[in-house]
């Protein structure tokens, strides 16, 4: 934000104080509209702290004032401390006679609190996203007082103090706000937990930034209108053998749940054949769990059989590898050879994903020319990368990005943020929290949602955006007629319909190329 701010600055002589005062206009716009009653039947207190963040505060303080608000203003530093925009709007305050207070000690916060018990309105403009390392002091003291108000109406400016913008980290402590005001573009710290918990209702608003920036990025929101523009109208003269074949690889002993799931899902994306092969000792097992419209075949590594699986592998449009498959040592030479021969899209899952993590199989993922998609979740992500479960949770950017440069797939890491990273470094975030969906078996169908569109010959990044789509909305679906406690994997198949009717109707349709940027 900082190197855009200074191109807007040196490149269009759109200079700071502009910015400064675009982003408080907005904020208090959109902090009267949330709270109308803010200053009239509480008291605003606003809390500005270093740089540009305390710039942001001064001028939503000095709005409020104007609009005959009661206010009051803590700042963490004398005037002298403060430079440019921010010190400007700090004199305006001084000249208007605001009520500033320098917070030297928390027991001055404290006894103010003591003798003034509210209600208050609470607007954080302590630190914003160029935080670096844990709160402590002063700092950390004055977010904790906050909190321990248990006060419902507290605005953070750009991003709660205590919460990375990068990974959504919390650095000791952090404000928990109820409505975060984003400045120009929204950042990855307010979808990544555990710092998205902290924001509250999210709100970005425009700062005339140029609109070039919004298409220079290369982070995004995974969002319904973009999505809305890749759904491709069938050919109404097809047949089963117009929209693809998919096959699917995996279920072992007590297992095979997962691979039915994902047969059933892929079904429901408008694939014409879908074909399942397990092994041999879980194959009766299989045909009493898939439907009638499936074909199964059992899985043989020796003979006539093998021989006969081998050649009929280039008729298949797509291939999903993994869910249910366990570890079993010929599943290694099973995905080896996979990889070699089949030269159509594959979608890796679960145990397939395991397989390449222990017998450090990249190599044969890169060495692929068709399209591949990885969808580990984030313990599948460490074995994959050969590091701590921890380390990917703590910076899954970091993660996804080191697994497509180990890969040169398309790779999604599953969560209550789902990220995917195309070949070429652009990424999406899908940020629809729904824990219903954290339920046996969602992944599994996911996995048959990719398989399904990648089998109908779509492109496998834009499959795999549209399917992650599509399996949050089902599971919204899902969750609306079941609940977030009883809704299960089967619910959100039955629900993929209804998400490719909710999509359909988007009334506006906008190229790919219109996306929410972030930072």
């Amino acid at each position: 934000m900082r190197q855009l701010d200074s191109i807007a600055e040196s490149e269009y002589g759109i200079e700071a104080s502009i910015l400064m005062e675009n982003a408080g206009r907005a904020a208090t716009q959109i902090l009267l509209e949330k709270f109308p009653y803010a200053g009239r039947q509480t008291e605003i207190l606003v809390f500005a702290g270093k740089g540009n963040n305390a710039g942001d505060a001064f001028v939503v303080a000095r709005r409020l004032l104007c609009l005959e608000r009661r206010v009051r203003i803590f700042h963490f530093q004398e005037e002298a401390g403060y430079r440019g925009a921010s010190l400007k709007n700090f004199q305006i305050l001084r000249k208007m006679k605001a009520k500033l207070t320098h917070l030297e000690a928390i027991s001055d916060l404290q006894q103010f609190f003591q003798s003034s018990p509210g209600p208050f309105t609470i607007v954080d403009g302590i630190l914003g996203t160029g935080l670096k390392s844990s709160l402590e002091g002063m700092f950390y003291d004055v977010v904790e007082a906050i909190n321990d108000l248990d006060c419902h109406e507290v605005v953070a400016l750009d991003i709660p103090t205590g919460v990375s913008g990068d990974t959504g980290a919390i650095q000791g402590t952090s404000i928990l706000a109820n409505l975060t005001i984003s400045f120009g573009f929204p950042k990855l710290g307010h979808f990544l937990p555990p710092g998205a918990g902290r924001r509250g209702e999210l709100m970005n608003c425009d700062i005339s930034l140029p609109p070039r920036f919004r298409k220079e990025g290369d982070k995004y929101l995974l969002m319904k209108n973009p999505m809305s523009a890749l759904l491709k109208e069938r050919d109404r003269y097809g047949h089963k053998n117009s929209f693809g074949h998919t096959l699917l690889i995996g279920g072992s002993p007590g297992r095979i749940g997962a691979i039915s799931m994902a047969a059933r899902a892929c079904h429901k994306m408008g694939t014409g054949l879908v074909t399942v092969a397990t092994w041999q000792d879980c194959f009766d097992t299989l045909l009493a769990k898939i439907p009638n419209e499936t074909m199964a075949v059992p899985l043989h590594l020796e003979g006539e059989e093998y021989e006969r699986y081998k050649h009929t592998l280039p008729s298949y449009s797509s291939i999903v590898v993994g869910p249910g498959l366990g570890l079993r040592p010929e599943g290694r030479r099973l995905l080896e050879e996979l990889l070699a021969i089949y030269t159509g899209p594959i979608i890796i899952d679960a145990d397939a994903l395991n397989l390449i993590g222990d017998h450090k199989l990249h190599a044969s993922l890169i060495n692929r020319k068709a399209p591949t998609v990885l969808t580990p979740h984030p313990g599948e992500m460490a074995r994959l990368l050969d590091i701590d479960k921890e380390a990917v949770v703590a910076n899954p950017i970091e993660a996804i990005q080191r697994a497509v440069s180990m890969t040169h797939a398309t790779v999604l890491l599953k969560g209550a943020a789902t990220l995917i990273n195309s070949p070429d470094d652009l990424l999406f975030l899908n940020h629809y929290p729904n824990d219903g969906m954290a339920t046996a078996g969602s992944g599994d169908v996911l996995s048959g949602m990719i398989g399904g569109l990648l089998g109908q010959k779509m492109e496998a990044f834009q499959a795999t955006l549209l399917s992650v789509y599509l399996h949050s909305l089902a599971g919204d679906f899902a969750a609306r007629t079941y609940g977030h406690r009883s809704m299960t994997a089967p619910d959100i198949i039955e629900n993929i319909g209804n998400a490719f009717k909710d999509l359909k109707s988007a009334e506006l349709s906008i190229p790919l190329e219109s996306r929410i940027r972030l930072l």
